[in-house]
C-alpha cells in the first residue's frame, strides 16, 4: 500500500500540475463575465486538489520511506518544499469555511508573509498557491523523480519455506 501509493500520488501531483497549467497557461482574454469566473473557480478547485496530491505524496513518500522502500531515490528536490507548508495549506483548504468563520485551526497562519510577498491559503498568485507551494515547481521535481520511481522494483512480501 504505502510503495503504490507513492506511485500514486506522485502521478496525481503530474494530473493536477498539467490540469493547472491548462487553466493558468495563457492569459485571460475572455469578456463574459460569467465564463471569467467559472475560470476562476476552476482554478481554485485545481489548486486544491494539487495541495491535496502533494500533501498525500509527502505522507506517502514518509511512510513507504519508513518501510525501507525506494531506497534509490534521491527526494532531495521533494523535501525543499515544507512538508509542514503543505500540510497546512491542505487543511486550511479543506477548512475554509471554518477560517473564514474565525474558527479555524490555526487562524494565525491564514496569512502567510514573506519579505516579498502576503498571501492567504486560499489564493494562487502566479504559481504559488497560497503562499506557500508553488506548483509548477513541486510538479517539476516530481517529474524527474517519477521514472525512477516506476523503476523501482515491486517490493512482494516474503513467503516461508
Amino acid at each position: 500500500m504505502a510503495f503504490e501509493g507513492v506511485l500514486q500520488w506522485a502521478q496525481a501531483v503530474i494530473l493536477q500540475a498539467e490540469r493547472l497549467s491548462a487553466l493558468c497557461g495563457q492569459p485571460n482574454l475572455v469578456r463574459d463575465a460569467k465564463v471569467r469566473h467559472q475560470e476562476i473557480l476552476a482554478r481554485h478547485t485545481e489548486c486544491h486538489f494539487f495541495a491535496i496530491a502533494a500533501h498525500q505524496l509527502i505522507e506517502y513518500r514518509n511512510w513507504a520511506l519508513k518501510f525501507g522502500l525506494f531506497p534509490t531515490i534521491d527526494f532531495t528536490e521533494i523535501n525543499q518544499v515544507s512538508a509542514s507548508d503543505i500540510r497546512d495549506l491542505r487543511n486550511m483548504r479543506e477548512h475554509v469555511v471554518e477560517y473564514f468563520q474565525g474558527c479555524g485551526h490555526a487562524p494565525t497562519r491564514w496569512v502567510h508573509e514573506t519579505p516579498d510577498y502576503k498571501a492567504d491559503a486560499s489564493s494562487l498568485v502566479g504559481s504559488v498557491i497560497g503562499g506557500r507551494l508553488d506548483w509548477r515547481a513541486f510538479a517539476a521535481a516530481v517529474q524527474r523523480i517519477l521514472p525512477e520511481l516506476w523503476a523501482e522494483p515491486v517490493p512482494y512480501p516474503q513467503r516461508g519455506p
